[in-house]
């Protein structure tokens, strides 16, 4: 049978009789001096913390003889912590009573742990506490799970969005850096233009005037007393002037030469450029972009032979087959890693 609404109210305000007054406030007082309920501690927190479970536990699904049991273990209690709170060092063996106060408390904690353990549990249960807690926590793993997965699809769907963006940045990035490059690679051989048409002139000047000075050497004659030392003057101030019209006929032809070689390889790389941009837009094949790019990079670095330059003029290519190793090794890296 359960306890009576009577019942629970004694067993409630016995209970509040008990916790009225914090545990420091039971261990020490200014007025005992030294003397002082520290001893009693851990028994009073264990004495506190039944007395709280219980005041918020159903205690009306008791049978009633065990309401009894909790109402004469609670009072007995209650007495001891009222005796603590009128301890006066005044009467008689003050350190005496205290150690007697102090063991009480103890027997009284230990009591009301045996009389009400067993029923807090039972008592917790029946309130819901655990039930609604297991409720809770599988509700919330369950909500964790379905969180997980739906963090899960938004990661996927977010690497995909990433790597969709990332592979148009490094394309708009790459067809940016090659019309830049194109760019300046027409814009300097256009420069090479003028400059070798400055230079054209100035061979074709100066051979023009070799021309004359040689033909006219032939109209200018020789004085017939000329002594044998005014013969050599003439024929060779003749020879030198026309040594030096011949050099700088072939000094002006070599640097001519030189640029229309830089103009032809400038083009050729930016026809190089333009061929790879226009295969990475028509083709997603990465064999087929690494051929191109490996072809475009020999293009640009490599000594390419314009037809200006004799064999023994155009420079080593050593430096142009090093860079494309370096592109191979680069791309066989890239797709291992991929």
């Amino acid at each position: 049978m359960a306890t009576t609404p009577e019942k629970v109210t004694n067993i409630l305000s016995l209970l509040d009789g008990v916790t009225s007054r914090p545990i420091d406030q039971l261990i020490s007082n200014k007025d005992w001096g030294t003397i002082n309920f520290e001893a009693a501690r851990a028994d009073l927190t264990l004495l506190f913390d039944l007395c709280n479970h219980l005041k918020l536990l159903p205690i009306q699904l008791i049978p009633d003889s065990i309401a009894d049991a909790f109402i004469a273990s609670i009072t007995q209690a209650g007495t001891t912590i009222q005796k603590i709170r009128d301890f006066n060092i005044e009467n008689g063996n003050p350190t005496g009573v205290r150690d007697q106060l102090v063991n009480q408390v103890k027997s009284h904690a230990e009591h009301l742990l045996t009389t009400t353990q067993g029923w807090i549990a039972f008592l917790a249960y029946q309130k819901g506490d655990i039930q609604k807690n297991i409720e809770e926590l599988t509700n919330a793993i369950a909500s964790a799970n379905r969180l997980l997965d739906t963090s899960k699809n938004e990661i996927e769907a977010k690497q995909k969005e990433i790597a969709s963006i990332v592979s148009a940045a490094r394309d708009a990035s790459a067809s940016a850096g090659v019309g830049v490059f194109t760019a300046d690679f027409e814009s300097h051989a256009t420069a090479l233009e003028k400059d070798a048409a400055k230079w054209f002139r100035f061979t074709f000047t100066c051979a023009i005037g070799t021309l004359i000075v040689a033909f006219l050497s032939i109209f200018i004659p020789i004085d017939k007393d000329a002594t044998n030392a005014q013969i050599f003057q003439y024929i060779s101030s003749k020879l030198v002037v026309l040594l030096v019209l011949l050099t700088a006929t072939i000094w002006c032809g070599r640097i001519y030469k030189a640029l229309m070689h830089q103009i032809t390889v400038n083009k050729h790389r930016a026809n190089g450029l333009r061929t790879f941009q226009a295969f990475v837009k028509a083709t997603g094949n990465e064999a087929i972009r690494d051929a191109v790019l490996i072809e475009t990079t020999r293009a640009i670095f490599a000594n390419s032979p314009s037809g200006y330059l004799d064999s023994a003029d155009a420079a080593s290519d050593t430096a142009g087959t090093k860079i494309l190793e370096i592109i191979k090794g680069t791309a066989s890296s890239t797709k291992a890693i991929g």
